[in-house]
């Protein structure tokens, strides 16, 4: 039976991807340990991934709440001229 992780915030799994990266670019860690970072990178970013997702559905029904039918997508080319 597989054991259950509490997944992070997103503030706290961002941080600690931070750190997992420093880690392993620093590159004095065994390949196993390696491995191991790299797994809990991408539980973390599943999680991050899900935060997002989470926080835009409810910015979406904000917006429909407030007779705004759809987001709008950030062009970030706009402001550079």
């Amino acid at each position: 039976m597989a054991t259950r992780r509490k997944k992070m915030d997103y503030e706290a799994a961002v941080t600690e991807l931070e750190s997992l990266v420093e880690r392993l670019e620093q590159g004095d860690i065994s390949l196993e340990e390696s491995l191991k970072l790299y797994e809990s990178g991408v539980l973390l970013t599943r999680d991050c991934q899900e935060a997002l997702k989470a926080a835009e559905q409810k910015v979406q029904v904000l917006l429909e709440q407030s007779g705004q039918s759809s987001l709008v997508d950030f062009d970030t080319n706009k402001n550079e001229s």
